[in-house]
C-alpha cells in the first residue's frame, strides 16, 4: 500500500514537473516563432526590396535637380552664355522687322524703308523710287497704304516717304553704339519671296565715297557683304535692334577710271542731318470729320454741338444733324474720350488717322447714340485754312504732325 502511495506520489510528481516544465519551454521558445511572425508581418507591410533600393539611387536625385536647374534660365539671366544670348538676339531683330516696309510700285517690289517710330513716316533709299509717282508701302501686318515722296536727298541716296492713310506706330530708334566696332553684330532685311527676313551683314570700315551729283560721302559705311538691289533702303541695325544706318547706291572712287557702284550705308549723321533738313509739308495728311460746332452744356451733359455739317464730308456719311439746339447733335466723346469744347474735339480727331473709323457718342433729342466715322483728309487744303477757328481746330497744323523721330534728330 505504501509502495502504491508512494509510486502515485512520483508519478503525481513527474506530471507537475512535466506540467510545469511545458510552459517553461514553451516560454523560452516561443521568441522564435513570433519573432518570425512579427518579421513576416513587417514584411508584408512594408515596400518591396526595389523601393528601397531606389531610394538609395541619390545620382538620379542630382540629375534631376540639374534638369530643374536647366530648365529655369531666368534664375541665371546674368550668366548667359552665347547661345543664350542669340535667343535673345532674335525677338530684338523680330520687332525690328515690325518696323521694315516693302516699297512698291503697282506691286512691283522696289526696295525696302524702315518705319520712323512715333512717326509714321517712312525712310528709305531714293535711287530705286525712279520718278517717285504712284508709290505704295507694304507693312509689317500685310496692308498696302499709298505714300508720296515728301523729301529726298541726292547725295546720300535717302527719301522720306508719307504715308496718305493709316497710321503705323510700331517703328524704328537710332542706335548710339558704333556699328565697326570688333564686337558688332550687324543685321539688314531682305525681302526674298515677299516675306521680310534679318540676314547678316558686315561692315568694313568708314570710308569716303562718292555719292548723287558726284558729291563726296564722307564717314560712309563700306560694306562687306553682297546686298541685292532690292534690299536698298533697308535699315541696317546693331545688337538691340536700333538703326545704324540705312543701305543706299554710291560709287566707289577709282584713280584714272569710272567709279565703281556699290551698296553703303548711310550714316545715323547723315539720316540726322538728313530729317531736319524735312520741310513742315511733308507730313501725313490731318483727319477730317466735317463739322462745325461749338461748346454747349445741357442738364445732362457737357460736348459739342454741331453746328453745319459739310456736304459729303464723313460727318455727313455718319449722318450726324447740324442746326438749333432742337434738331442737332451734341458730340460727347470721340472714341471714349470726352469732348467739351471745339478744341478738345479737334485734339481727339487728330490723335486719328486718315481711313480710321472712329465711333462717336452723340446726344440728340435727348436720347444717346454712336454712330462709327470713317476719317478722310480734307478734299481741299486751301479751303480748309480758310475756314474759321472752331474749325480749324478739327485740322492740325502742318507742324504739328510734322516731328521725325526724336532718336534721329539729336
Amino acid at each position: 500500500m505504501k509502495r502504491w502511495r508512494r509510486s502515485l506520489a512520483f508519478a503525481l510528481a513527474l506530471s507537475v514537473a512535466g506540467a510545469l516544465s511545458s510552459p517553461a519551454a514553451r516560454a523560452q521558445g516561443a521568441p522564435e516563432p513570433e519573432a518570425e511572425a512579427e518579421e513576416a508581418d513587417v514584411e508584408a507591410e512594408a515596400p518591396p526590396p526595389a523601393p528601397r533600393a531606389r531610394r538609395k539611387v541619390i545620382p538620379a536625385r542630382a540629375d534631376v535637380g540639374g534638369k530643374d536647374r536647366k530648365a529655369a534660365p531666368a534664375d541665371a539671366d546674368q550668366k548667359r552664355g552665347p547661345a543664350e544670348k542669340d535667343k535673345a538676339e532674335r525677338p530684338a531683330e523680330e520687332r525690328a522687322a515690325r518696323g521694315v516696309a516693302v516699297i512698291e510700285r503697282g506691286g512691283q517690289v522696289l526696295g525696302l524703308g524702315a518705319v520712323l517710330a512715333g512717326d509714321g513716316r517712312i525712310l528709305t533709299a531714293l535711287s530705286p523710287l525712279g520718278a517717285g509717282n504712284d508709290l505704295s508701302a507694304r507693312l509689317a501686318d500685310g496692308t498696302t497704304v499709298r505714300v508720296k515722296l515728301g523729301h529726298h536727298d541726292r547725295v546720300w541716296d535717302l527719301a522720306l516717304l508719307v504715308p496718305q492713310t493709316g497710321r503705323w506706330t510700331e517703328g524704328l530708334t537710332a542706335s548710339s553704339r558704333d556699328p565697326v566696332r570688333e564686337d558688332a553684330q550687324i543685321r539688314s532685311f531682305s525681302a526674298a519671296r515677299g516675306k521680310v527676313a534679318a540676314v547678316p551683314l558686315v561692315l568694313r570700315s568708314r570710308k569716303t565715297l562718292i555719292g548723287g551729283d558726284d558729291r563726296p560721302l564722307d564717314d560712309a559705311l563700306e560694306l562687306g557683304s553682297r546686298v541685292s538691289p532690292l534690299d536698298l533702303g533697308a535699315p541696317i541695325i546693331d545688337e538691340d535692334g536700333r538703326v545704324v544706318a540705312i543701305l543706299g547706291r554710291g560709287c566707289a572712287p577709282n584713280e584714272g577710271k569710272p567709279c565703281t557702284p556699290v551698296a553703303f550705308g548711310a550714316p545715323i549723321g547723315a539720316i540726322r542731318s538728313f530729317l531736319r533738313a524735312v520741310p513742315p509739308t511733308a507730313v501725313q495728311p490731318a483727319a477730317w470729320l466735317g463739322i462745325q460746332g461749338v461748346s454747349e452744356a445741357s442738364p445732362v451733359a457737357k460736348g459739342v454741338r454741331v453746328t453745319v455739317v459739310h456736304p459729303g464730308s464723313p460727318a455727313d456719311e455718319a449722318r450726324l444733324q447740324g442746326g438749333d439746339r432742337a434738331t442737332s447733335d451734341m458730340i460727347l466723346a470721340v472714341d471714349g474720350v470726352p469732348v467739351t469744347s471745339p478744341e478738345a474735339l479737334a485734339d481727339a480727331i487728330r490723335t486719328h488717322a486718315v481711313g480710321e473709323k472712329v465711333p462717336l457718342l452723340l446726344l440728340s433729342r435727348g436720347k444717346y447714340r454712336q454712330v462709327a466715322v470713317l476719317l478722310r483728309a480734307a478734299p481741299d487744303p486751301k479751303a480748309a485754312a480758310a475756314r474759321k477757328p472752331a474749325r480749324d481746330a478739327e485740322l492740325p497744323p502742318p507742324s504739328s504732325s510734322g516731328k521725325a523721330t526724336e532718336e534721329y534728330r539729336k
